[in-house]
């Protein structure tokens, strides 16, 4: 019973959250088109931003509110099944624990989930099957996953070869992170066009 638990409160919390969405989100608009846009109207393309073809249509606050809440519900129910998966273990290095593991060698096992769940999945406002084939952690078929690879080794060498070096009188050597250049989009800002993406809520405590 106490496994279904995290399942369970993920599922009411999403119902809440598409409740509150919909009763904040902005009524359509019902003025009548003007006389000879019908046809452009109802044929996807081009001519209709919500066509194939056509510029993605931003979402609302609220609808980014919701994609965001329920991305973070499934994101800490899927961390919160993994750590009961290795409960009693969660202090041993994550290698002894989990399969595959290449740059995070050391890092105990718990900490590791919470590092993907706060850090790289919040920083990206992206869920685990984003990087990772759900239930089968140590696979590589995805390129995102070894693109993160390789964006923790640029993060790592940025800060200890220069930000190490930069002037510094407020006590700890400032450094990067995800959250640096992605700000809880899966693109870092500025990477999908002229002013990139709109910028997601900075995860707390980071």
């Amino acid at each position: 019973m106490n496994e279904r638990v995290p399942s369970v409160i993920a599922a009411v919390t999403s119902l809440v959250i598409i409740a509150y969405a919909c009763s904040t989100a902005p009524a359509p608009n019902t003025s009548p088109s003007p006389a000879g846009s019908a046809t452009s109207a109802q044929t996807p393309g081009a001519g209709n931003p919500g066509g194939p073809g056509g510029p993605r249509i931003p979402l609302t606050d609220s609808a980014r509110r919701v994609r965001d809440s329920l991305t973070s519900a499934r994101r800490d129910s899927a961390s919160a099944m993994v750590l009961r998966s290795i409960a009693g273990r969660e202090n041993q290095p994550a290698e002894s624990v989990f399969k595959n593991i290449k740059i995070l060698k050391g890092v105990p096992a718990g900490r590791l989930v919470n590092i993907m769940n706060m850090g790289f999945g919040r920083s990206l406002g992206v869920s685990c099957g984003f990087c990772h084939v759900p239930g089968k952690w140590d696979l590589d078929d995805k390129e995102e996953k070894n693109t993160a690879r390789l964006m923790f080794a640029m993060v790592q060498t940025i800060n200890r070869d220069y930000m190490s070096k930069v002037p510094n009188d407020r006590g700890a050597a400032p450094v990067v992170n995800c959250f640096t250049c992605h700000r809880g989009n899966p693109r870092p800002v500025g990477a999908e066009g002229p002013g990139g993406p709109p910028p997601g809520n900075r995860p707390a405590g980071d």
